[in-house]
């Protein structure tokens, strides 16, 4: 989902090339991966998770595209953080519906 985001945004919206929106789609699934699902999503829930999420995601993507030498990336950030911290929402609400997940119910809203 991040990759589609990313090439959505970032390449088709904006004048991101393809290769670069790929790179920072898979260093941002990486990290959102084990930062975000693995870690804070058992500890502390859904709520916690998708805010992380959408941290990570604008400092990925912004530095992403200011190493690259895009200028001034930080809406194309934004939107890009906003549309992946939704999925992110609903991923998670589905990996504890589908019993992929062992969290705390409580925080699972």
């Amino acid at each position: 989902m991040i990759l589609a985001v990313m090439w959505i945004v970032l390449s088709m919206l904006n004048d991101v090339s393809f290769l670069d929106a790929t790179l920072i789609g898979i260093v941002l699934t990486l990290l959102a991966y084990f930062t975000g699902d693995m870690v804070v999503l058992p500890r502390m829930g859904n709520v916690a998770a998708t805010v992380g999420d959408f941290v990570i995601s604008f400092l990925v993507v912004w530095a992403g595209l200011a190493m690259l030498g895009y200028n001034e990336a930080a809406g194309e950030a934004f939107l890009a953080s906003l549309i992946v911290a939704a999925g992110e929402w609903f991923y998670h609400k589905w990996l504890a519906k589908d019993g992929n997940l062992t969290t705390n119910p409580a925080r699972n809203s």
